[in-house]
């Protein structure tokens, strides 16, 4: 009688159980895929600083560079093409926040207004009850 009564808890456990292997099971496969990349991106970049480190080139910037080391030209332009990425996203993230800011003083300016004509309103209702209560006190 009581084995039966435990076959549907251990079915579910070893459910549970399964699931959790197969998160783990996932989760490094994830893990391997990336550093499968990680390393691919660095054999390539090894292969392409070896490839070109005797290379040189002629480089027309505001003036005329003769032999310019491959390696040195490919690294400038890196590095300032990260420093113009970042420049442009702190750009369009000020100009986000003004946008925010702008809109919050529109609505702080459109919430006194309501304020304002929520007094105005509360104070013809204070004076029709007023008038109301003022004429019924005449009446009796």
């Amino acid at each position: 009688m009581m084995v039966n009564t435990l076959l549907p808890v251990c079915a579910a456990y070893s459910s549970l159980e399964s699931g959790k292997y197969m998160a783990l099971a996932m989760r490094q496969v994830k893990v391997y895929l990336k550093l499968g990349v990680m390393i691919a991106v660095i054999a390539v970049v090894l292969l392409l600083v070896l490839m070109n480190r005797n290379h040189t080139t002629d480089v027309w910037f505001f003036a005329t560079y003769e032999d310019v080391n491959i390696l040195w030209l490919m690294l400038i332009t890196a590095v300032s093409a990260v420093i113009c990425w970042w420049g442009a996203r702190k750009i369009f993230r000020v100009l986000h926040e003004l946008k925010e800011v702008r809109q919050a003083a529109i609505l702080d300016q459109q919430m006194q207004e309501q304020r304002r004509v929520s007094q105005e309103l509360a104070e013809r209702e204070k004076r029709i009850d007023e008038k109301i209560r003022h004429s019924i006190t005449e009446e009796s």
